[in-house]
């Protein structure tokens, strides 16, 4: 039993260590047990270690006089330890170690168990309590030297992990060297000479990483180790300590050659622009940089790491447009885990904000600009616009079937331009490369759409993709000597010429588009970039361009604060001196004349907000006249603000609605919701003037609304047992064959848990097939998004036919009552998923 128990241990560890990816862009650990996923796969070899294990305990451990006479009983605990921590189960394993330790103080396997219960304490994050345990283990084999050698060997390698999982690198280096000392197997030997040369490099200290490189490099370890062995020890090269780097470089160049490594181009590419800054020439390692995220296929954390570069660079130039574009390719690949995460997604937020601004002032300025020209000066720009389509679907067709050909191995200058801006088109709307703002906002806006030539055509006018009567509208509003066809034909004339503004009301709106776009830019630049300079320059130019606009006060105000914080006093003043002459009543000039003036203002809110407070709690004590008459003081004292103007008016009318007629609450509440339209208290009024009016009349339109579903039925609570559920339209699937394959499913992975399979009808037709119980909510969304992705369990079912949820035992009888399945899946959503 034992035996066979520890062969199928041995061969599930087997499988883990050729299956587990390194990252090799952060410090390895020493040990990798994978992802909690791919340890679920390890389920039907654990498992039957743990059963083999636990039945020869059952059947021949012979114990007494406290002690155990069978010598593999002892082993077999230690078995369903282990098993138990390859399942990534960390607490069942540590159970186990400590009862090895307790149970058997007179037996050396105790130092083993000793180990792998630092080593769960690790996996755990409890780092103390791991330190602790590891502590005592060497504190024993400092009385004992004759303690196992293997354990003796592995335990600098479980303290070395305790370091590098909490990054604390430099206090790991003193167990790395340790550890090779004590003459570790030659994979460990590898993999702990290249952490070393990883903690250098961080640490800065080239010359000891490069040592430790080529250390690696020297013992032959698996390929993709010795290829990353190369790439840093060329991340290494120091202008301090070597002459030149054309040995490297010319390493690398070969590098990119070799068939071998067509799937780490974009690592070399790194490794080069590293060089190239090194070497100061800046140009070549921003190339070097683009093609390594042009090349980029499954290396996605490479990725993140050369567009973020290449982000940085362009953000500090400032080149907002080209930083916007490689943070955002950056964003649509990034784990949550990586550093900085949140801050770097708010910063291509705010730049895809300014990119989206900025091209549509270059959109309408480019398309007025076509419409102020002849028709021969504009059929010519046109023409040589369909021309340069054409080159570039050429140049891009040819750049594809290099690609494909040799696998991205050409020559910096055939793509050089790879990531940046492409083409040499005269008209910035029509350049496809320059219009590429980012993959979020194109989803955002149209969906999961097909990517194709010049997507990027259509503007807030929305001519992309007319329909019919859209069409025979725009043709109507143009003369009869320009009117057109629409078109998706990027080589056609009328392509281009259906998105014109050619009379006076789409000139006033293509202008309404510029004058938002600028007085958003300035806003962008002052407050999210700290770009001063570029926040004036947005602001005068929608003064010069507008003079008249709705933004004027405002601007001339920022424009104020703006020059005051350059401290240019005298523009400081002009703007100043606007203000005051031409809005003398407004609140700006109040506060430029009178620094005290808010202070004041806020005194007045704060007394108004005491005020609403009383008439409230009046309401509330049905002292309907006091609330009226406390309601009108306010509504004719107080100038704001208008949401708290909004809720006195409220109190007003429904105490009107108390001590008049309805109709006085009517008039009351038509007028509050003509008056306060954007309040929070509109939705109520809104509510009780539709009560007043009576039944509401169906047969008129609507605008449908956002669905609002109510899951308060439901109630979540972790510490509950769960259960998975599964829907299926019995008339299309044969429930049957469905039951067999979840029980061979649950019989090959989840053999030691006991799951039970039921089935009922919800409906004539649905069956409501559930496996259970499970005592966590972990253990059961663990194994449903295990079953959810199985191919066998799945195969033949439509997604429209089944529906899967995890369910709590407490929640189910108020599912199969209400039977709504809609408002669970949404309560599912809300609750489990997001804890995921």
């Amino acid at each position: 039993m034992f035996w066979n128990g520890r062969e199928s241990y041995r061969e599930g560890v087997a499988i883990m260590e050729e299956s587990v990816q390194d990252n090799y862009n952060k410090v390895l650990p020493i040990f990798n047990y994978g992802t909690e996923a791919e340890a679920q796969s390890l389920n039907p070899y654990m498992d039957k270690a743990i059963e083999k294990a636990s039945i020869n305990i059952q059947r021949h451990s012979m114990f007494f006089k406290r002690k155990e006479w069978v010598v593999w009983i002892d082993d077999s605990y230690m078995l369903i330890g282990l098993s138990y921590f390859h399942k990534q189960e960390y607490n069942k394993a540590r159970r186990t170690f400590e009862f090895v330790i307790n149970e058997y103080k007179e037996n050396e396997i105790k130092y083993e168990a000793m180990l792998w219960l630092g080593n769960s304490y690790n996996q755990l994050g409890k780092y103390k309590r791991a330190q602790s345990i590891l502590d005592n283990l060497q504190n024993e084999i400092n009385k004992n030297p004759k303690i196992d050698n293997k354990v003796q060997k592995a335990l600098p390698l479980v303290r070395a992990d305790l370091y590098i999982y909490q990054e604390k690198y430099s206090n790991a280096i003193e167990p790395l060297i340790d550890a090779l000392y004590l003459n570790q197997k030659k994979s460990i030997d590898s993999r702990v000479r290249f952490i070393l040369g990883q903690i250098y490099q961080d640490q800065n200290e080239l010359y000891k990483a490069s040592d430790y490189y080529r250390q690696v490099i020297k013992k032959n370890p698996p390929y993709e180790m010795a290829f990353n062995a190369a790439i840093n020890l060329a991340k290494c090269y120091d202008t301090r300590y070597e002459d030149n780097s054309k040995d490297i470089v010319k390493k690398l160049k070969k590098m990119l050659k070799e068939d071998k490594n067509k799937d780490f181009l974009d690592q070399i590419y790194y490794a080069l622009s590293d060089i190239a800054f090194k070497d100061g020439i800046d140009t070549l390692a921003i190339d070097y940089l683009r093609l390594s995220v042009a090349t980029s296929k499954s290396n996605q954390y490479q990725k993140v790491t050369s567009s973020l570069k290449l982000g940085d660079i362009y953000f500090g130039v400032p080149d907002y447009e080209l930083a916007q574009a490689y943070y955002d390719t950056a964003v649509q690949v990034m784990p949550e885990d990586y550093p900085d995460y949140e801050k770097i997604k708010a910063r291509t937020s705010y730049l895809t904000e300014l990119v989206t601004n900025l091209i549509i002032i270059q959109t309408e300025d480019s398309l007025q600009m076509l419409v102020g020209m002849s028709e021969e000066e504009r059929f010519a720009i046109i023409d040589k616009i369909i021309e340069e389509v054409i080159e570039e679907e050429k140049r891009q067709k040819e750049l594809d079937e290099i690609l494909a050909m040799t696998g991205g191995n050409q020559d910096l200058g055939s793509i050089s331009n790879i990531g940046g801006p492409t083409g040499s088109g005269s008209w910035y709307f029509y350049n496809p490369q320059a219009l590429s703002f980012g993959f979020t906002e194109f989803r955002k806006k149209w969906g999961n759409r097909k990517l194709e030539d010049n997507w990027r055509l259509s503007n807030k006018q929305s001519f992309f993709e007319q329909t019919e009567e859209e069409t025979y509208a725009l043709a109507d509003s143009l003369s009869s000597d320009s009117v057109i066809i629409a078109s998706n034909d990027t080589h056609s004339r009328e392509y281009y010429l259906q998105n014109l503004p050619f009379n006076e009301d789409q000139i006033i709106f293509s202008d309404s588009l510029i004058k938002e776009a600028l007085y958003n830019l300035g806003f962008i630049y002052k407050d999210k970039l700290d770009d001063y300079p570029k926040s004036i320059e947005s602001f005068e130019t929608l003064l010069e361009r507008f003079p008249g606009n709705k933004y004027i006060l405002q601007v001339y105000y920022q424009l104020y604060r703006l020059y005051t914080n350059q401290e240019n006093y005298d523009m400081a003043e002009e703007y100043k001196a606007l203000i005051i002459a031409h809005f003398p009543d407004s609140d700006y000039a109040k506060l430029l004349l009178d620094p005290n003036y808010y202070k004041e203002l806020e005194a007045r809110k704060n007394l108004a907000v005491r005020l609403y407070d009383e008439t409230y709690e009046h309401y509330q004590n049905e002292r309907y006249y006091t609330v009226y008459s406390n309601s009108t003081r306010a509504l004719n004292e107080f100038e704001g603000p208008p949401d708290l103007l909004a809720k006195f008016e409220y109190l007003r009318a429904l105490a009107l609605g108390r001590i008049e007629v309805v109709d006085s609450l009517q008039v009351a509440l038509e007028n509050l919701i003509a008056k306060y339209s954007e309040s929070e208290v509109i939705p109520m009024a809104q509510n009780l003037l539709n009560y007043i009016k009576g039944p509401i009349d169906t047969t008129q339109t609507k605008e449908p609304e956002e669905e609002y579903i109510d899951v308060s039925i439901y109630e979540f609570d972790p510490g509950s047992k769960q259960i998975f559920a599964l829907l299926v339209n019995g008339t299309n699937v044969n429930v049957n064959a469905l039951k067999v394959r979840i029980s061979d499913f649950n019989i090959k992975y989840y053999s030691l848990e006991n799951l039970s399979i039921t089935n009922i009808l919800l409906d004539a037709s649905t069956h409501f097939i559930m496996v259970g119980n499970f005592n966590s909510i972990n253990k059961s969304m663990n194994y449903y998004n295990t079953i959810i992705s199985n191919e066998y369990v799945y195969g033949g079912l439509e997604p429209e036919e089944y529906n899967a949820f995890v369910i709590a035992q407490e929640n189910y009888p108020i599912f199969y009552k209400d039977k709504d399945i809609t408002r669970y899946l949404a309560f599912f959503k809300q609750n489990y998923l997001t804890e995921q």
